[in-house]
């Protein structure tokens, strides 16, 4: 299946089950391409160590262009939540470094400790995911990785502080039996959100 493909199915396929649209062309005013304290609030001082520990430089980071960023879909309604497909390369050692930082009070639609495992299985796969492509912030062979990852922490910790529920995460190995959109898939991915959404 093409890269691309498994998320527009899984998506599709979650919009049934939740009956709302899956909107992908959605932005937030809070949801930009850098860290800022006015967004993070009580959790600036965790993005801001995620950011160091990633080897970000500070100042390249605050004095690039800022953008607003999108995520994968975005369920509104009574769902009110970001709906996020995490492909293998979102399995990262840069990723697995940003999860120990996670504030234990934290409330994540997903489950961290599965999300470490599949870090510890998939980080070296992962990390040669185009390793050789930079980032602003992130200046260094690996830097487009370290990037992905910190930008993945801004879609668990920011949605709680800025009036949404927590961030629905499903990884492609959670629905590597899914190629099409059939009853059997649904009923799989409808126990996948029950088990998932609190």
């Amino acid at each position: 299946m093409a890269t691309g493909d498994k998320q527009r199915l899984i998506t599709s396929i979650v919009a049934e089950v939740l009956n709302e649209e899956a909107r992908t062309d959605i932005t937030f005013d809070w949801f930009i391409n850098k860290h800022d304290k006015e967004y993070f609030g009580k959790h600036f001082t965790t993005i801001d160590k995620i950011f160091s520990s990633l080897g970000g430089d500070k100042q390249a980071n605050q004095t690039k262009r800022t953008t607003k960023l999108k995520c994968d879909a975005y369920f509104g309604g009574q769902n009110n939540f970001i709906f996020e497909f995490d492909e293998y390369q979102h399995f990262s050692s840069a990723r697995l470094k940003t999860l120990e930082f996670y504030p234990t009070e934290l409330e994540l639609y997903f489950d961290i400790d599965k999300w470490k495992k599949y870090c510890n299985i998939y980080k070296d796969k992962a990390d040669k995911y185009r390793k050789n492509k930079t980032a602003s912030g992130f200046e260094f062979e690996g830097g487009r990785t370290a990037q992905r990852a910190y930008l993945d922490c801004f879609r668990d910790l920011l949605p709680e502080i800025n009036g949404l529920r927590p961030t629905v995460r499903i990884s492609e190995f959670e629905v590597a039996s899914i190629f099409e959109n059939n009853k059997e898939a649904y009923n799989k991915v409808e126990k996948l959100l029950k088990s998932k959404i609190r």
